[in-house]
């Protein structure tokens, strides 16, 4: 009578988790990765707003736009600073009520894997996050 050997299946277990896990990690992170960016358009998108109705009530639109959007984005996103990552454009066709204040924040948001091929979209290694808001200047009381 021929006797078989029970196989053991511990040595699968481990070559089907080494072929899974790098696809988990790679889709994990990329979900921890659209959460960023997800998070820091919401937060362009509100600094341009309150950026244009800080320009819209104030003598000094420019400058107090580029403040309140400084602001706003310390509070929400700390590290936030006007440099390479962190841009602001207001532009105000004059400071008659009625007209037209437009602001634009631009935040460039770190790729984690900005070298693997489904992320290879972004050469720089910034995936770039834009808000823009426009408001009429009201009347000062």
């Amino acid at each position: 009578m021929l006797k078989y050997k029970k196989s053991s299946e511990q040595g699968n277990v481990f070559i089907e988790l080494a072929l899974v896990m790098p696809i988990l990690i790679l889709l994990v992170a990329g979900i921890i990765q659209f959460g960023f960016i997800l998070n820091a358009k919401v937060a362009v998108n509100s600094a341009s707003y309150e950026a244009a109705r800080a320009a819209t009530l104030s003598d000094k639109p420019e400058l107090d736009a580029a403040n309140s959007a400084l602001s706003y984005a310390y509070s929400t996103l700390p590290g936030w600073s006007f440099d390479e990552r962190l841009s602001l454009k207001v532009d105000v066709s004059g400071t008659d009520p009625g007209d037209i204040v437009q602001v634009e924040v631009i935040y460039k948001v770190p790729v984690f894997f900005s070298k693997i091929s489904p992320f290879s979209m972004f050469e720089d290694g910034y995936a770039e996050v834009c808000g823009s808001s426009a408001m009429s200047i009201e009347e000062k009381e």
